[in-house]
């Protein structure tokens, strides 16, 4: 999950990106196994990493309000540098 779709979109129009840090975790949520950085110029080539997520709900607090989440799946491996474990 992340943040509101709209001010993020405008960004990707504008062309401005920010290096992104993915952390992982067992499956018990407390021992991290490992950190990504992607870069910038990564998230550049491969925009379709924001997707989108659909309007909340008339009935909802914030209605019409709309989120995004990345799909790293959609990530190069490639342009992910792994900076935890350190690598040998």
């Amino acid at each position: 999950m992340s943040a509101a779709w709209k001010p993020q979109h405008q960004r990707i129009l504008a062309g401005i990106y920010n290096g992104l840090y993915l952390a992982g975790y067992r499956k018990n949520g407390k021992t991290l196994v490992r950190i990504e950085y992607v870069p910038p110029q990564i998230l550049e080539a491969t925009p379709q990493v924001y997707e989108p997520r659909k309007p909340l709900s008339a009935t909802a607090k914030r209605a019409g309000w709309r989120g995004y989440t990345l799909n790293v799946g959609r990530l190069p491996e490639v342009g992910r540098e792994v900076i935890f474990p350190a690598p040998d």
